[in-house]
């Protein structure tokens, strides 16, 4: 599996967090089946903004700027990761290690007569690629109308792409057999997936908006290269929004790991409730965040969280192995091998959690705990730390009112006044919290 990985210019946001966990989930998930998974995630760090962002610092030599801009922001990014539990790619290769591969790649798309210098430059001919266009499912002729024409460029036809770009004064550059330059940007994940994965492989990967042009210049410059198929199949994820507006730093709604909502002081539950948020969307649809929708998934994590802690009460008198339910863990597969359907997946956890609260066997509730820990893993859900920790005083503070109610309540029920007993467990309910009366006399609570 080949994924478009970041182009190093700028502290990751919450799309790039969005990328990389589709990502760990389906690696996650492959394996989980049984497959085995050679997983690689490329790093761009040859590329217009990054010089653009070098020369805005207006330090001293370009090339050695542009390499601490690369060097800073991959450094964020994987620090960004690492804080979202999400293991590291088996390969990362950077676009600036692998200039030679390009090159070559290059050679052989002009040996084919599928590409052809000009003045430095070395530009891929559209002409050479029957099928260009299936993956976008657009029409040549539809392309065209929306292509401005830069009278600078030296190229035959005004799709044709750049391969090989000519050095310009101070940049970053590297010798080839047209002269110093630098690589496009589409050779470079074309030459850095077959040298790590083969001339044909079987999962390619990315955001949404690299179908056109990105992923469709990879396809013709790789199968003409080749004369093979390249990907056996596409995947692609939906796009952020915040609150219905593109993510922009003139807007001011750039959301990165650092400025979510209400984190300070809470790095782990929020890292969680950030999964949540994602799951509950399908990879392949867009993903509006918000204040609100982080709230929900606050409510969710809670859910789950509170669910572990009062199974911590019957794991003493219980000591003996509980395995993991086959039944749930089925359901979870259905859910998972429809196209890595998480939102259905989620639907499968909430049910486990709601036949647990509906049954009295301790047995039972301690499976549905092993079986959502076994799941749970392939989301990155459900650290030990979280569920060992101790409640923060905030929860704390909320258990001991939630207990303080249902002591009332049953003052209230000893007394037979009822209709109190009843506004009790209702307001609790409006709150969050359902109650639920034991054969034993005793009351039990959750979060739903």
């Amino acid at each position: 599996m080949y994924v478009c990985g970041p182009t190093v210019y700028d502290e990751p946001h919450i799309g790039h967090l969005r990328s990389a966990y589709v990502f760990e989930v389906i690696r996650n998930y492959f394996q989980y089946s049984g497959y085995k998974v050679t997983f690689v995630r490329n790093v761009t760090d040859v590329d217009d903004k990054i010089i653009e962002k070098a020369r805005a610092a207006g330090g001293g030599d370009l090339n050695e700027e542009a390499e601490r801009v690369a060097l800073k922001y991959y450094a964020s990014y994987n620090d960004a990761l690492s804080e979202l539990g999400l293991k590291a790619p088996d390969k990362d290769p950077k676009a600036s290690q692998h200039i030679g591969d390009m090159v070559r790649l290059i050679e052989r798309l002009i040996e084919k007569k599928c590409a052809y210098p000009s003045d430095g430059d070395v530009y891929f001919d559209i002409q050479c690629f029957k099928d260009y266009g299936k993956l976008s499912h657009q029409k040549k002729e539809a392309m065209l109308e929306g292509v401005r024409i830069d009278p600078s460029e030296k190229k035959k036809g005004p799709l044709d792409f750049a391969l090989w770009k000519k050095v310009k004064e101070g940049e970053p550059s590297w010798d080839s057999p047209w002269g110093k330059g630098r690589p496009g940007w589409h050779i470079e994940c074309s030459a850095m997936s077959m040298k790590y994965l083969g001339e044909t492989f079987d999962i390619h990967g990315g955001g949404l908006d690299l179908v056109f042009p990105h992923h469709e210049n990879e396809i013709a410059q790789s199968e003409c290269a080749t004369g093979k198929p390249f990907a056996k199949y596409w995947l692609h994820h939906g796009l952020i929004t915040i609150n219905g507006h593109k993510m922009s730093k003139s807007l001011h709604n750039y959301v990165t790991l650092e400025n979510l909502p209400n984190k300070s002081g809470r790095e782990v539950e929020t890292v969680q409730e950030l999964k949540f948020l994602f799951l509950g969307t399908h990879y392949t649809a867009p993903l509006d965040f918000s204040e609100d929708k982080m709230k929900m998934a606050k409510a969710v994590r809670e859910r789950f969280f509170f669910f572990f802690k009062g199974l911590k009460k019957l794991e003493g008198s219980h000591a003996e192995v509980i395995n993991p339910s086959v039944k749930y863990q089925d359901l979870f597969k259905q859910a998972m091998d429809d196209d890595f359907n998480t939102p259905q997946a989620l639907t499968v956890m909430h049910q486990m959690v709601d036949d647990a609260w509906k049954s009295n066997d301790p047995k039972f509730r301690l499976s549905i705990g092993e079986t959502l820990k076994h799941v749970g893993e392939l989301f990155g859900l459900f650290p030990s730390q979280e569920i060992k920790q101790e409640l923060s005083a905030k929860d704390q503070e909320r258990v001991k009112g939630i207990e303080h109610e249902i002591a009332k309540r049953a003052v209230a029920r000893k007394n037979k006044d009822f209709k109190a007993g009843d506004e009790i467990r209702n307001a609790l309910k409006e709150k969050g919290v359902e109650l639920q009366d034991l054969p034993d006399g005793s009351t039990e609570w959750r979060v739903i």
